[in-house]
């Protein structure tokens, strides 16, 4: 036992003068501002993540019409095959002029509507910021009326794919179980 504590007290006698009159301050200084950089960049990285979310959201956070955002709704749902094209362009437009009753150039509500799709990153994004518009401004018989829209939608170039499909039902679910 006295060997061990002598061994004890010698180690820690030297990692003091270590520390004291060689270079251990200078290493637990350095570890420790390497420590506080490495903490503060990821917190940076959250930040900017945060932020970039927060950017993505914006435009989707400042539609205030239903009509717009169905728009925007019904071209994330045509974006889920890809590209918007010419064909659901032509129902789209058709859509924001005789259904939802949009006054003005079709084409400003096609692509205005397109752009506002097309900036968030997905779909999912785009469902959580427009449907508590919908459940607030709609009655049930619009939100049915909506749902055709995106059936309708959905329905060219020869049906449905299953993103599309999943966007529906993850629409037509909240629409009826928060009306």
């Amino acid at each position: 036992m006295p060997v061990i504590l002598a061994l004890l007290g010698a180690l820690m006698s030297g990692l003091f003068m270590w520390v004291v009159w060689g270079n251990g301050m200078e290493v637990i200084h350095q570890w420790l501002d390497g420590f506080s950089a490495r903490k503060k960049s990821q917190q940076n990285v959250l930040a900017a993540l945060e932020a970039r979310d927060r950017a993505a959201r914006a435009p989707l956070k400042a539609i205030t019409d239903p009509r717009e955002a169905a728009m925007v709704l019904l071209s994330r749902l045509a974006l889920e095959r890809g590209e918007i094209t010419a064909e659901q362009n032509v129902a789209l437009s058709r859509i924001a002029l005789e259904r939802l009753g949009m006054g003005g150039k079709a084409e400003h509500h096609t692509t205005l509507a397109a752009f506002l799709a097309k900036s968030a990153p997905n779909a999912e994004m785009v469902t959580m910021e427009l449907l508590p518009l919908f459940t607030e401004r709609l009655n049930d018989e619009e939100k049915a009326d909506l749902a055709a829209l995106m059936d309708e939608v959905a329905a060219l170039h020869g049906g449905s794919t299953e993103a599309q499909e999943k966007l529906i039902e993850r629409v037509k679910k909240s629409l009826t179980v928060q009306s």
